[in-house]
Order: C-alpha cells, then sequence, then structure tokens
C-alpha cells in the first residue's frame, strides 16, 4: 500500500510542478512580450515608422476584435503622424499585473508609463499614464489584442503641438 501512496504523491508533485511551470513560462512570455512592444515602440518612433508595432499584436483571422486593433494600433499611428522633428524620453515603464486565463488563452496586462516629447533638447510634453492591454494567445505566440483608453494621471504641456 505504501507503494501505491509514493506513486500518487510522485504524481501529483508532478503535475503540479507542470501547471506551474507553464503559468510562469506564459506571464513570463507576455512580460517579454510587452517590453518589446516598449523597445519597438520607441524604435518605431525614432524612425517613423507608423507600422513597427504590428507584428505585436494579433489579427482578426487569430480572434482579435477589429475595433480594438483599430483604436490601440491608430493610437500608435496617429502618434508618430503628430511628430515633426521631436524625440520620445521614456522615464520609467513599469508591468503592473499580468493576469493570465489560460483555458480562454486570454491576458490582461497594466503597464505605467512616464514619457517626456523632447524638441530642441527641451521636454515639450510630458505624461504619465496606466493602460490595460488585452493579450491573446496565437498559433505566433502571445499577442496585443487590444487596449483600454490610457489613465491619465499627471501631463505638462499639450500634446499635439498645435
Amino acid at each position: 500500500m505504501k507503494k501505491w501512496t509514493w506513486i500518487v504523491v510522485i504524481c501529483v508533485i508532478a503535475v503540479l510542478v507542470i501547471v506551474l511551470t507553464q503559468r510562469g513560462s506564459s506571464e513570463g512570455d507576455i512580460r517579454r512580450l510587452v517590453e518589446d512592444v516598449r523597445t519597438a515602440a520607441l524604435d518605431g518612433i525614432s524612425r517613423r515608422n507608423s507600422n513597427a508595432l504590428d507584428s505585436y499584436f494579433a489579427t482578426v483571422e487569430e480572434g482579435a476584435q477589429e475595433n480594438g486593433l483599430t483604436e490601440t494600433q491608430g493610437a500608435y499611428r496617429n502618434f508618430i503622424a503628430q511628430m515633426s522633428g521631436e524625440s520620445v524620453q521614456i522615464h520609467s515603464f513599469n508591468i503592473e499585473e499580468v493576469e493570465i486565463h489560460e483555458d480562454g488563452g486570454l491576458a490582461r496586462v497594466t503597464y505605467q508609463m512616464h514619457l517626456s516629447v523632447i524638441r530642441g533638447g527641451a521636454a515639450v510634453f510630458t505624461v504619465r499614464f496606466t493602460q490595460n492591454l488585452a493579450v491573446l494567445k496565437t498559433p505566433r505566440g502571445w499577442r496585443i489584442s487590444g487596449g483600454d483608453t490610457p489613465q491619465i494621471e499627471e501631463t505638462t504641456g499639450v500634446w499635439p503641438p498645435r
């Protein structure tokens, strides 16, 4: 009887390790995705490439909602379109929370960012905001499928410039 008890205990531990490893891996994958998006966004801004983030987004065919994609990608594209000689400096970027719903292949990421738009060596606009991103598990890995309107916490200056 003891032999069976040990086998059951070992099986339960093995299942727990697998479940916890997969969860940690998903969270790590999602955090890497968001960090990669931050890096690609800055690079896209400096190169004036409004399509720099396209590969980080899920497609409608993969299950993303067209409205969410249009709004989230559109905000980035509009931001770049309004720039004329400015650069962007990120003062802080923190992933506050990652909530994963593995069964549905969905996640929510809450991040906070503080950035400035710089023109001629001076900050012409500074903003600190928090935003939730919807993330979807696709055959290509985790991808952004949309986001809430950023919650502005503090701002100085005016954007877009007039």
